[in-house]
């Protein structure tokens, strides 16, 4: 597999930022409703805001990460212009 070219890197970096732009906030509305306490079921319910907090982390943990990678990559290409 060849090395992506610094062009195929822009592009991607570019379209990995569409994807974190539009999915930030992918858990946002079910957080502020769990905050407000709209779901109901006693202990469930507690269960269920841990796992949206965890998702919530891990997704955002995993957008930071890509963005990091491919900025990283174009960094060592540009280095090695030089």
């Amino acid at each position: 597999m060849s090395k992506p070219s610094p062009l195929q890197l822009q592009f991607l970096l570019g379209a990995i930022q569409v994807l974190s732009d539009e999915h930030w906030h992918l858990f946002t509305a079910s957080r502020h409703a769990m905050d407000d306490h709209a779901w109901v079921g006693g202990t469930a319910s507690r269960t269920f805001a841990r796992k949206l907090d965890a998702n919530d982390a891990a997704l955002h943990a995993e957008l930071r990460k890509a963005l990091q990678l491919v900025r990283d990559e174009l960094d060592r290409g540009s280095h090695g212009l030089a």
